[in-house]
Order: structure tokens, then C-alpha cells, then sequence
């Protein structure tokens, strides 16, 4: 069964939106080589024979070892809501959101 992915500059502008990127033509056709490169990488693992090797769902034996709580200074409110594209007194104004039902 082959899925191969189709890699174009269409695939790389609309993964450069979801992830809010704002590409030039130049970077879109370098990224276009660049996922071909990785995808043709990484299919190689197709290749690998997984028979008689049983599903893992853990990559580790490791248990977790959660940290203490530790209050911290947190960044300023000012400089916070100077990175933010709204704000309004001291929040940081989102669209609103409707939800029809």
C-alpha cells in the first residue's frame, strides 16, 4: 500500500497558514525540497521488517518524577500585553467567539 504524499509549493503555503508562518516565494520552493528530503528519509522506515517485534506504547522505562511547585516571578504585565496583537486595560482582547447549536 503506497500513500504517497504529494510535496508542492500549494502543501507548503497551506502548512506555513496553519502554523502562521508568512513565506516568501524563495523560502516556499526551499521548503518544498527540504520536506521531499525528509519524507523520502523517513520512508525508509517502511522498509523495516516490524513482524515479530510486538507494539510498544512507552520509548521508555523511565517512571515520571514530577518537580516540586515553585512560585516564580512571571513576566511584567506591560511587556506581556506589548506582545499582544489587542489589548484593553489590562486583558488581551480575542475575537469573540459564537457557537451555534
Amino acid at each position: 500500500m503506497s500513500s504517497e504524499i504529494r510535496v508542492d509549493e500549494k502543501l507548503v503555503q497551506e502548512i506555513a497558514s496553519l502554523a502562521r508562518l508568512d513565506l516568501t516565494e524563495d523560502e516556499t520552493r526551499v521548503f518544498v525540497s527540504q520536506f521531499k528530503d525528509i519524507l523520502d528519509y523517513v520512508s525508509i522506515l517502511n522498509e523495516v521488517d516490524t513482524e515479530n517485534v510486538s507494539p510498544a506504547y512507552l520509548s521508555s522505562s523511565s517512571k515520571n518524577a514530577p518537580r516540586e511547585d515553585v512560585i516564580e516571578v512571571s513576566v511584567p504585565t506591560e511587556e506581556f500585553l506589548a506582545n499582544a496583537p489587542e489589548s484593553k486595560d489590562d486583558y488581551v482582547l480575542i475575537p469573540r467567539v459564537h457557537i451555534e447549536q
